[in-house]
Protein backbone atom coordinates (compact mmCIF):
# COMPACT_ATOMS: atom_id res chain seq x y z
CA UNK A 1 0.00 0.00 0.00
CA UNK A 2 1.25 3.69 -0.50
CA UNK A 3 0.06 6.49 1.95
CA UNK A 4 2.37 9.04 1.52
CA UNK A 5 3.38 11.42 4.16
CA UNK A 6 3.52 14.47 2.12
CA UNK A 7 5.28 16.85 5.30
CA UNK A 8 7.96 14.20 5.78
CA UNK A 9 7.65 13.08 1.93
CA UNK A 10 8.85 17.30 1.27
CA UNK A 11 11.06 17.49 4.47
CA UNK A 12 13.41 14.64 2.40
CA UNK A 13 13.06 16.20 -0.80
CA UNK A 14 13.74 19.37 0.50
CA UNK A 15 17.39 17.74 2.37
CA UNK A 16 18.03 15.54 -0.88
CA UNK A 17 17.81 18.46 -3.10
CA UNK A 18 20.20 20.69 -1.29
CA UNK A 19 22.98 17.66 -1.42
CA UNK A 20 22.25 18.28 -5.23
CA UNK A 21 22.49 21.88 -4.96
CA UNK A 22 25.50 22.08 -2.64
CA UNK A 23 27.65 19.45 -4.80
CA UNK A 24 27.47 16.61 -2.29
CA UNK A 25 25.41 14.98 -4.43
CA UNK A 26 24.38 14.16 -8.15
CA UNK A 27 21.48 12.03 -8.26
CA UNK A 28 19.58 10.05 -5.63
CA UNK A 29 16.15 8.05 -4.89
CA UNK A 30 15.39 7.46 -1.09
CA UNK A 31 12.32 5.55 -0.55
CA UNK A 32 10.61 4.30 3.29
CA UNK A 33 8.16 2.07 4.61
CA UNK A 34 6.36 1.96 7.66
CA UNK A 35 4.71 -0.94 9.09
CA UNK A 36 4.14 -2.18 5.36
CA UNK A 37 2.84 0.90 4.10
CA UNK A 38 5.24 3.47 1.85
CA UNK A 39 5.36 6.68 3.24
CA UNK A 40 8.06 8.50 1.60
CA UNK A 41 9.20 8.02 -2.17
CA UNK A 42 11.27 11.19 -3.85
CA UNK A 43 13.44 11.69 -6.30
CA UNK A 44 16.64 14.58 -6.93
CA UNK A 45 19.33 15.41 -9.32
CA UNK A 46 20.12 13.75 -12.48
CA UNK A 47 21.51 10.40 -13.73
CA UNK A 48 25.43 10.72 -14.13
CA UNK A 49 28.01 13.41 -13.65
CA UNK A 50 27.79 13.46 -17.66
CA UNK A 51 24.25 12.57 -18.03
CA UNK A 52 21.84 15.52 -17.13
CA UNK A 53 18.22 13.39 -17.54
CA UNK A 54 16.91 13.76 -14.73
CA UNK A 55 16.62 11.02 -11.68
CA UNK A 56 13.53 8.99 -11.68
CA UNK A 57 12.04 6.91 -9.62
CA UNK A 58 12.80 3.53 -11.69
CA UNK A 59 16.35 4.69 -12.80
CA UNK A 60 18.69 1.81 -11.95
CA UNK A 61 22.11 2.42 -9.82
CA UNK A 62 24.80 0.37 -9.20
CA UNK A 63 24.36 0.35 -5.01
CA UNK A 64 27.39 -1.23 -4.12
CA UNK A 65 27.35 -4.10 -1.10
CA UNK A 66 23.86 -2.77 -0.88
CA UNK A 67 23.47 -6.11 -2.82
CA UNK A 68 24.78 -7.96 0.34
CA UNK A 69 21.78 -7.51 2.02
CA UNK A 70 19.56 -8.71 -0.79
CA UNK A 71 21.81 -11.96 -1.52
CA UNK A 72 21.77 -12.50 2.33
CA UNK A 73 17.72 -12.81 2.35
CA UNK A 74 17.81 -15.10 -0.58
CA UNK A 75 20.34 -17.21 1.97
CA UNK A 76 18.07 -16.77 4.75
CA UNK A 77 14.86 -17.91 2.83
CA UNK A 78 16.55 -21.22 1.92
CA UNK A 79 17.57 -21.74 5.39
CA UNK A 80 13.74 -20.51 6.54
CA UNK A 81 13.10 -23.58 4.29
CA UNK A 82 15.68 -26.00 5.57
CA UNK A 83 17.56 -26.21 2.14
CA UNK A 84 20.76 -24.62 4.24
CA UNK A 85 21.58 -24.81 7.38
CA UNK A 86 23.60 -21.52 8.98
CA UNK A 87 25.86 -23.57 11.24
CA UNK A 88 26.12 -26.97 9.09
CA UNK A 89 30.13 -26.57 7.44
CA UNK A 90 30.01 -25.31 3.92
CA UNK A 91 31.96 -28.15 2.38
CA UNK A 92 28.63 -30.03 3.30
CA UNK A 93 27.01 -28.46 0.29
CA UNK A 94 30.26 -27.49 -1.53
CA UNK A 95 32.77 -29.95 -0.51
CA UNK A 96 35.69 -28.56 -3.18
CA UNK A 97 35.32 -25.25 -0.90
CA UNK A 98 36.48 -27.53 1.76
CA UNK A 99 40.28 -27.54 0.82
CA UNK A 100 43.03 -26.02 2.36
CA UNK A 101 41.90 -25.61 5.97
CA UNK A 102 38.52 -24.56 4.88
CA UNK A 103 36.36 -27.94 5.60
CA UNK A 104 35.22 -26.76 8.90
CA UNK A 105 34.07 -23.69 8.34
CA UNK A 106 30.57 -22.97 9.10
CA UNK A 107 28.11 -21.05 6.45
CA UNK A 108 27.35 -18.57 8.99
CA UNK A 109 30.99 -17.90 9.72
CA UNK A 110 31.22 -17.17 5.84
CA UNK A 111 28.48 -15.26 5.55
CA UNK A 112 30.13 -13.02 8.56
CA UNK A 113 32.93 -12.45 6.52
CA UNK A 114 35.61 -14.63 8.41
CA UNK A 115 37.07 -17.16 6.21
CA UNK A 116 40.10 -15.15 5.38
CA UNK A 117 39.84 -15.08 1.37
CA UNK A 118 39.16 -11.54 0.71
CA UNK A 119 41.56 -10.52 -1.44
CA UNK A 120 41.03 -10.16 -4.74
CA UNK A 121 43.34 -11.16 -8.16
CA UNK A 122 45.53 -8.13 -9.21
CA UNK A 123 45.76 -6.44 -11.35
CA UNK A 124 42.17 -6.05 -11.24
CA UNK A 125 40.38 -7.06 -14.86
CA UNK A 126 36.72 -7.03 -15.71
CA UNK A 127 36.67 -10.50 -16.39
CA UNK A 128 37.32 -10.86 -12.64
CA UNK A 129 33.45 -9.90 -12.33
CA UNK A 130 32.32 -11.60 -15.21
CA UNK A 131 33.85 -15.11 -15.40
CA UNK A 132 31.17 -16.46 -12.88
CA UNK A 133 32.83 -20.21 -12.69
CA UNK A 134 36.40 -18.54 -12.30
CA UNK A 135 35.01 -17.18 -9.26
CA UNK A 136 33.85 -19.70 -7.59
CA UNK A 137 37.23 -22.06 -8.91
CA UNK A 138 38.76 -18.98 -6.92
CA UNK A 139 37.77 -19.66 -3.55
CA UNK A 140 37.71 -23.66 -3.73
CA UNK A 141 41.52 -23.13 -4.37
CA UNK A 142 42.32 -20.63 -1.84
CA UNK A 143 44.22 -19.99 1.29
CA UNK A 144 42.91 -18.54 4.21
CA UNK A 145 44.67 -15.67 5.34
CA UNK A 146 44.05 -16.55 8.70
CA UNK A 147 42.63 -19.49 10.53
CA UNK A 148 39.08 -19.46 9.50
CA UNK A 149 36.44 -18.23 12.31
CA UNK A 150 39.62 -17.12 14.25
CA UNK A 151 38.90 -13.25 12.82
CA UNK A 152 37.01 -10.98 10.42
CA UNK A 153 37.72 -9.22 7.44
CA UNK A 154 35.66 -7.86 4.94
CA UNK A 155 35.43 -9.78 1.88
CA UNK A 156 34.29 -6.71 -0.29
CA UNK A 157 34.15 -8.77 -3.73
CA UNK A 158 34.95 -12.33 -3.26
CA UNK A 159 31.94 -13.05 -0.88
CA UNK A 160 29.85 -13.06 -4.13
CA UNK A 161 31.23 -16.33 -4.77
CA UNK A 162 31.61 -18.20 -1.34
CA UNK A 163 27.46 -16.85 -0.77
CA UNK A 164 26.83 -18.34 -4.60
CA UNK A 165 28.70 -21.12 -4.62
CA UNK A 166 26.97 -22.39 -0.83
CA UNK A 167 23.39 -21.84 -2.69
CA UNK A 168 24.48 -23.35 -5.90
CA UNK A 169 25.59 -26.64 -4.10
CA UNK A 170 22.84 -26.56 -1.69
CA UNK A 171 19.94 -26.25 -4.09
CA UNK A 172 21.95 -26.75 -7.83
CA UNK A 173 19.97 -23.02 -8.81
CA UNK A 174 22.01 -19.71 -9.89
CA UNK A 175 21.81 -16.85 -6.80
CA UNK A 176 20.83 -14.82 -9.29
CA UNK A 177 17.60 -16.54 -10.55
CA UNK A 178 16.91 -17.64 -6.60
CA UNK A 179 17.50 -13.65 -6.12
CA UNK A 180 14.70 -12.67 -9.14
CA UNK A 181 12.30 -15.80 -8.63
CA UNK A 182 12.08 -15.19 -4.34
CA UNK A 183 12.10 -11.83 -3.95
CA UNK A 184 11.97 -9.76 -6.91
CA UNK A 185 9.01 -11.66 -8.65
CA UNK A 186 6.66 -11.92 -5.80
CA UNK A 187 7.24 -8.73 -4.55
CA UNK A 188 6.20 -7.11 -8.02
CA UNK A 189 9.55 -5.14 -8.29
CA UNK A 190 11.29 -7.30 -10.78
CA UNK A 191 12.03 -4.72 -13.25
CA UNK A 192 13.82 -2.83 -10.58
CA UNK A 193 15.46 -5.42 -8.81
CA UNK A 194 18.72 -7.15 -10.93
CA UNK A 195 22.05 -8.77 -9.49
CA UNK A 196 23.40 -8.51 -12.65
CA UNK A 197 21.48 -6.40 -15.51
CA UNK A 198 19.70 -8.19 -18.71
CA UNK A 199 19.51 -6.24 -22.26
CA UNK A 200 17.14 -3.73 -22.64
CA UNK A 201 17.33 -1.81 -19.32
CA UNK A 202 20.10 0.81 -20.35
CA UNK A 203 17.88 3.85 -20.98
CA UNK A 204 17.69 3.46 -17.02
CA UNK A 205 20.99 3.15 -15.85
CA UNK A 206 22.43 5.46 -13.70
CA UNK A 207 26.57 6.32 -14.15
CA UNK A 208 28.33 6.78 -11.25
CA UNK A 209 30.67 9.29 -9.84
CA UNK A 210 33.55 6.99 -8.71
CA UNK A 211 36.52 7.50 -5.98
CA UNK A 212 38.40 4.30 -4.95
CA UNK A 213 37.55 3.78 -1.18
CA UNK A 214 40.89 4.34 0.93
CA UNK A 215 41.50 6.75 -1.38
CA UNK A 216 41.85 9.79 0.53
CA UNK A 217 42.50 8.25 3.89
CA UNK A 218 46.06 7.78 5.54
CA UNK A 219 46.08 3.67 4.57
CA UNK A 220 49.03 2.45 3.36
CA UNK A 221 49.20 0.54 -0.28
CA UNK A 222 50.10 -2.46 1.12
CA UNK A 223 47.35 -2.60 3.64
CA UNK A 224 43.79 -5.46 3.38
CA UNK A 225 41.87 -2.95 2.40
CA UNK A 226 43.49 -2.55 -0.93
CA UNK A 227 43.77 -6.35 -1.84
CA UNK A 228 39.96 -6.88 -0.94
CA UNK A 229 38.74 -3.62 -3.19
CA UNK A 230 41.95 -2.74 -5.29
CA UNK A 231 42.33 0.86 -6.81
CA UNK A 232 42.13 0.08 -10.20
CA UNK A 233 38.50 -1.92 -10.01
CA UNK A 234 36.61 0.70 -9.14
CA UNK A 235 35.78 2.59 -12.62
CA UNK A 236 34.86 -1.01 -14.15
CA UNK A 237 31.53 -0.13 -12.48
CA UNK A 238 30.39 1.57 -14.81
CA UNK A 239 31.13 -0.64 -17.89
CA UNK A 240 28.58 -2.99 -19.68
CA UNK A 241 31.00 -5.84 -18.85
CA UNK A 242 30.89 -5.76 -14.95
CA UNK A 243 27.06 -4.37 -15.06
CA UNK A 244 25.81 -7.70 -17.05
CA UNK A 245 27.68 -9.91 -14.84
CA UNK A 246 26.20 -11.49 -11.54
CA UNK A 247 28.17 -10.00 -8.66
CA UNK A 248 25.81 -10.71 -5.66
CA UNK A 249 28.45 -8.63 -3.25
CA UNK A 250 28.19 -5.82 -4.78
CA UNK A 251 26.75 -4.86 -8.60
CA UNK A 252 22.95 -4.98 -7.89
CA UNK A 253 21.20 -2.21 -10.33
CA UNK A 254 18.02 -1.29 -8.00
CA UNK A 255 16.09 1.61 -7.42
CA UNK A 256 15.38 2.48 -3.90
CA UNK A 257 11.70 1.81 -4.16
CA UNK A 258 12.57 -1.65 -4.75
CA UNK A 259 15.19 -2.56 -2.56
CA UNK A 260 13.03 -0.88 0.20
CA UNK A 261 9.92 -2.75 -0.66
CA UNK A 262 12.11 -5.66 0.66
CA UNK A 263 13.14 -4.48 3.70
CA UNK A 264 9.94 -3.41 4.53
CA UNK A 265 8.46 -7.09 4.35
CA UNK A 266 11.36 -7.70 6.66
CA UNK A 267 11.14 -4.92 9.27
CA UNK A 268 6.98 -5.82 9.24
CA UNK A 269 6.91 -9.56 10.12
CA UNK A 270 8.41 -10.79 7.27
CA UNK A 271 5.30 -10.01 5.02
CA UNK A 272 4.13 -7.28 2.64
CA UNK A 273 0.43 -7.25 1.11
CA UNK A 274 0.07 -10.93 1.17
CA UNK A 275 3.54 -12.09 0.17
CA UNK A 276 6.14 -13.72 2.60
CA UNK A 277 9.37 -13.70 2.92
CA UNK A 278 10.64 -15.21 5.76
CA UNK A 279 8.96 -16.45 9.31
CA UNK A 280 9.45 -14.43 11.83
CA UNK A 281 11.94 -16.75 13.78
CA UNK A 282 14.34 -16.53 10.76
CA UNK A 283 13.88 -12.99 11.04
CA UNK A 284 14.91 -13.62 14.64
CA UNK A 285 18.12 -15.36 13.31
CA UNK A 286 19.23 -12.70 10.83
CA UNK A 287 19.42 -9.79 13.64
CA UNK A 288 21.77 -12.27 15.28
CA UNK A 289 25.04 -10.56 17.03
CA UNK A 290 27.72 -13.11 15.42
CA UNK A 291 30.77 -10.73 15.53
CA UNK A 292 32.00 -7.15 16.55
CA UNK A 293 35.21 -7.69 15.87
CA UNK A 294 37.33 -4.88 14.60
CA UNK A 295 37.44 -5.79 10.95
CA UNK A 296 41.04 -6.46 9.43
CA UNK A 297 39.85 -5.25 6.14
CA UNK A 298 38.10 -1.76 6.84
CA UNK A 299 39.44 -1.04 10.14
CA UNK A 300 37.24 -0.59 12.43
CA UNK A 301 34.22 -2.63 14.73
CA UNK A 302 31.78 -3.89 12.80
CA UNK A 303 28.32 -5.36 14.10
CA UNK A 304 28.17 -8.72 11.73
CA UNK A 305 25.23 -10.41 11.26
CA UNK A 306 24.58 -13.49 9.23
CA UNK A 307 24.97 -11.99 5.95
CA UNK A 308 23.72 -8.03 7.38
CA UNK A 309 25.00 -5.70 9.12
CA UNK A 310 23.68 -4.39 12.59
CA UNK A 311 22.55 -0.94 14.01
CA UNK A 312 23.51 -0.12 16.91
CA UNK A 313 26.34 2.52 18.57
CA UNK A 314 29.82 2.32 18.20
CA UNK A 315 32.28 4.63 20.12
CA UNK A 316 29.43 6.89 20.85
CA UNK A 317 28.34 7.26 16.87
CA UNK A 318 25.54 5.32 14.88
CA UNK A 319 25.23 5.10 11.27
CA UNK A 320 22.28 4.90 8.72
CA UNK A 321 21.08 2.26 10.11
CA UNK A 322 20.29 4.40 13.85
CA UNK A 323 21.60 3.59 17.09
CA UNK A 324 18.79 0.06 17.60
CA UNK A 325 21.25 -3.43 17.72
CA UNK A 326 18.21 -4.86 15.77
CA UNK A 327 17.99 -2.96 12.59
CA UNK A 328 19.88 -4.89 9.58
CA UNK A 329 20.73 -4.23 6.33
CA UNK A 330 23.67 -3.32 4.20
CA UNK A 331 24.98 -0.35 3.21
CA UNK A 332 27.18 0.38 -0.06
CA UNK A 333 30.70 1.73 -1.00
CA UNK A 334 30.29 5.50 -1.15
CA UNK A 335 27.17 6.06 1.17
CA UNK A 336 24.52 4.02 -0.50
CA UNK A 337 22.22 1.91 2.69
CA UNK A 338 18.92 -0.07 2.81
CA UNK A 339 18.27 -1.57 6.19
CA UNK A 340 15.00 -2.89 8.42
CA UNK A 341 13.78 -1.58 11.08
CA UNK A 342 11.77 -3.88 12.61
CA UNK A 343 11.40 -2.15 16.18
CA UNK A 344 9.57 1.22 14.49
CA UNK A 345 8.50 -1.03 11.18
CA UNK A 346 10.57 0.82 8.94
CA UNK A 347 12.20 0.20 5.63
CA UNK A 348 14.74 2.45 3.92
CA UNK A 349 16.81 2.82 0.82
CA UNK A 350 18.62 5.39 -0.04
CA UNK A 351 20.88 5.18 -3.29
CA UNK A 352 22.57 7.76 -5.02
CA UNK A 353 25.23 7.81 -7.53
CA UNK A 354 27.88 9.79 -5.91
CA UNK A 355 30.39 7.82 -4.54
CA UNK A 356 31.13 10.18 -0.83
CA UNK A 357 33.24 8.25 1.26
CA UNK A 358 32.31 10.88 4.17
CA UNK A 359 33.62 9.58 7.98
CA UNK A 360 31.73 8.29 10.90
CA UNK A 361 28.88 9.88 11.49
CA UNK A 362 28.75 11.99 8.66
CA UNK A 363 27.00 11.24 5.21
CA UNK A 364 24.27 12.31 3.20
CA UNK A 365 21.99 9.23 3.58
CA UNK A 366 22.92 9.50 7.51
CA UNK A 367 21.42 12.51 7.59
CA UNK A 368 18.32 11.66 5.57
CA UNK A 369 18.01 8.49 7.95
CA UNK A 370 17.87 10.74 10.96
CA UNK A 371 15.33 12.97 9.69
CA UNK A 372 13.25 10.67 9.08
CA UNK A 373 13.78 8.64 12.66
CA UNK A 374 13.05 12.36 14.19
CA UNK A 375 10.38 13.20 12.64
CA UNK A 376 8.50 10.24 13.05
CA UNK A 377 9.80 9.46 16.69
CA UNK A 378 11.74 6.70 15.84
CA UNK A 379 13.25 4.82 18.94
CA UNK A 380 14.67 1.81 20.41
Amino acid sequence: MTTVDAALNSQVKALADSFVESGRQIGIQVCVYRHGEKIVETVAGRMGPEDPRPMQPDTLINAFSVTKGVASTAIHILVDRGQIDLDAPVARYWPKFGQHGKDRVTVRQAMSHQVGLYAMRRPFKPEHASDWDAGIRYMEDGVPAWEPGTATGYHAFTWAWIVGGIVQGATGRHIKDVIREEIAEPLGVADEFYVGIPDGVEDRLATLDVTALGQNALVPPEHAMFDAMPPDMWPYFNTMEVRKACVPSGNGHFSARAVARMYAALANGGEIDGVRLLSSAQIADAQKLVTAEPDRVIIAPIRKASGYFLGGVTDGIHGPMGPCETTFGHPGAGGAVAFADPVNGLGIAVIHNKMANEGPGQGTSLEICDLVRRELGATC
